[in-house]
């Protein structure tokens, strides 16, 4: 290991101090300054380009500009053909420490997730235990469309990402260490714990240990028995004061999610959704209808497949289009479980909708 590190002066230590005092309005800056807005004909032209071929075009990430930290979006293709088409993973699939959420835009077919097959079609959504391996099969004739996203920069920046593949046994880190490393959900595997829970009678101190030495385990076992699969059919819009909300993927309705979570809101047209803020990133996925959509002082004419990376602490709200049109209906993908778990989540709520 390098022993090495950086040796300062009593000057230099205190520019340290003074660069975490001036944190907060910096990271103000660049959240105005950070990309919002992405039409759908930017990736859009991307996917034409890869004729139908695997891979995701990624969207809002923090590698392309944007200020989000915490999740990333993203959009990828399934070819047809089902089990003897040209899908790309075979047995295993892909992992990863990183939560994820599925929207299928298109088609029809089965995913193999910790070796339980969920089948889906359009408008379904799959929640993936974190380090499950999964894999995505499309059954039907044509290309299947979904849109995704993953915790990855949040993982990613507390050096704990860990993505393995099987096209690429290269570069795995714990898969190569035997069957129950490839097995666990959690990297490496929780090892031999058989004898541990006998010593928690020991002492104090030795029952708090235990319960560290036992989290792997037990947090193995809530992702297993968590939902995985939300059906289009059992989405359900209720009434708020944001307007008609749906939560689809949240820990409070079943899922075993520590850092991310999904929800549906509509406007019908003429008509505007309730205004907020929050200190967690979110972004915005068209789904369907027109409108438009005012963050803090600007507003965005948006439509179909458009893309909006709502800045951390950033008021918005979202308004119907035109008489006679269908509702402006948009997928959020936020992070507020992760900022819960640090104890740095605040809501703040403005105007009500003017609907019910």
């Amino acid at each position: 290991m390098n022993e090495q590190f950086k040796k300062l002066d009593n000057d230099a230590h205190k520019e340290l101090y003074m660069e975490q005092v001036r944190f907060g309005q910096s990271e103000q800056v660049r959240r105005r300054e950070t990309p919002v807005y992405v039409p759908r004909e930017y990736y859009e032209k991307l996917l034409r380009e890869k004729h139908g071929e695997f891979g995701p075009v990624f969207i809002v990430d923090p590698r392309l500009g944007f200020n989000n930290r915490t999740h990333r979006f993203w959009i990828n293709q399934l070819a047809p053909g089902g089990e003897e088409g040209k899908q790309v993973w075979k047995t295993l699939g892909h992992r990863h420490t990183v939560e994820a959420v599925i929207y299928w835009l298109s088609g029809y077919g089965h995913s193999i997730i910790d070796g339980v097959r969920y089948d889906w079609k359009q408008g379904d959504f799959i929640c993936v235990p974190m380090f499950s391996w999964h894999r995505h099969v499309n059954e039907s004739d044509g290309i299947a469309l979904y849109v995704a996203s993953t915790t990855g920069p949040l993982s990613m920046g507390v050096g704990q990402a860990v993505y393995e593949d099987e096209r690429y046994p290269q570069y795995y880190v714990f898969a190569q260490k035997g069957e129950e490393a490839v097995k666990a959900l959690t990297p490496g595997g929780t090892g031999d714990l058989r004898n541990v829970r006998e010593t928690m009678q020991m002492s104090r101190a030795q029952k708090l240990y235990a319960e560290e030495l036992l989290f792997g385990l037990h947090e193995e076992e809530l992702r297993r028995s968590s939902k995985v699969l939300m059906k289009a059919e059992d989405v359900v819009f209720e009434s708020s004061t944001m307007g008609r909300v749906a939560y689809v993927i949240d820990a409070r309705i079943g899922f075993h999610v520590k850092a991310l979570a999904a929800a549906l809101t509509e406007v019908p047209p003429e008509k505007h959704s309730g205004s907020h803020r929050h200190l967690y990133d979110e972004i915005n996925y068209v789904l369907s209808g027109r409108g438009k959509v005012i963050i803090d002082d600007k507003t965005y004419d948006v439509e179909q497949g458009d893309v909006l990376a709502v800045p951390v602490f950033a008021w918005h709200q979202y308004f119907g289009g035109a008489a006679g049109g269908p509702p402006l209906r948009i997928l959020s993908l936020n992070t507020r479980p992760a900022m819960e778990n640090l104890g740095l989540v605040l809501t703040q709520h403005g105007e009500n909708a003017n609907y019910a």
